[in-house]
C-alpha cells in the first residue's frame, strides 16, 4: 500500500508517488515553489556526490604517486653501487699456498651467510670473489666497514687459534693474520680497505711474526 501524504495547499490526502502531479495539476500557481526545492536539493546532493568521488579519486591518485615514488628511491637506492674496493687475501699453510676459490658470494655452495645480502647490488653477496686470484670483491649499496671474518662466514669458513680455513693447527704451529705485513691474532677482525693485502697463516713457529 502506497504511503499517503497530505496535500501542503488543500489539506487532501495523497500518496507519495502522486503528491508532485498532485501539485501541478490543482494547485498549478503554487507548483513552483512547492516543488522546486526539492529538485534544487536533488541537484545539491549530486554535485556533493560528484565532488566527494572527485576527491576521493584525486586523493588515491595522490597516494599511489606518493607509493610509486618511494618504491622507485628504494629501488634505486638498493641497486646503486656506493662502495667499491679490492683486498687481497692469500693462504698460507707452513708455507704452502692454498687457492682462494672463485666465486665466493656468488657460487651457493661457497654462499653460506646471507645476513648482508642487503647491502650487494641486484640482490647479490656484496663481498664476492670471481676468480682464483685471491682478490676480494666489495660491491655495496652502502659504504660500511666490511670485514674478514664477515667474508669468512659468506665463504662458510673461519679462522681461530685451532684452524685455518679447515686446516688444523698441530702442537708447536701458531695461527694468524698478517695485515701488510704485520702479524695479529687469528680472532682479530681486519676490516677491508683497498689494496690491502690480507694473509692467513699457519706456520711452525708458537707464535706468528712478519716474516711467517
Amino acid at each position: 500500500m502506497s504511503e499517503v501524504e497530505t496535500c501542503p495547499v488543500c489539506g487532501r490526502p495523497v500518496s507519495r508517488k502522486n503528491l508532485s502531479s498532485h501539485i501541478r495539476k490543482v494547485h498549478p500557481k503554487r507548483a513552483s515553489t512547492l516543488l522546486q526545492p526539492k529538485a534544487e536539493t536533488k541537484l545539491s546532493i549530486g554535485r556533493r556526490s560528484r565532488w566527494s568521488k572527485r576527491v576521493i579519486m584525486y586523493a588515491l591518485i595522490g597516494v599511489l604517486i606518493v607509493l610509486v615514488s618511494a618504491a622507485a628511491v628504494e629501488f634505486v637506492s638498493t641497486n646503486t653501487l656506493r662502495m667499491h674496493i679490492h683486498p687481497q687475501l692469500s693462504i698460507s699453510i707452513l708455507g704452502a699456498s692454498q687457492i682462494v676459490p672463485a666465486n665466493i658470494g656468488i657460487d651457493q655452495n661457497l654462499w653460506k651467510n646471507h645476513s648482508l645480502d642487503h647491502y650487494g647490488v641486484n640482490g647479490g653477496s656484496p663481498v664476492i670473489t670471481r676468480d682464483t686470484s685471491g682478490i676480494i670483491h666489495v660491491e655495496s649499496n652502502t659504504v660500511r666497514n666490511f670485514t674478514l671474518h664477515e667474508f669468512l662466514a659468506i665463504w662458510g669458513t673461519s679462522i681461530d687459534q685451532n684452524q685455518v680455513v679447515g686446516n688444523p693447527v698441530r702442537p708447536g704451529q701458531s695461527a694468524c693474520i698478517l695485515v701488510n705485513g704485520i702479524a695479529t691474532q687469528p680472532t682479530t677482525d681486519v676490516g677491508f680497505a683497498d689494496k690491502e693485502n690480507i694473509t692467513l697463516a699457519i706456520t711452525n713457529a708458537p707464535q706468528c711474526s712478519a716474516t711467517s
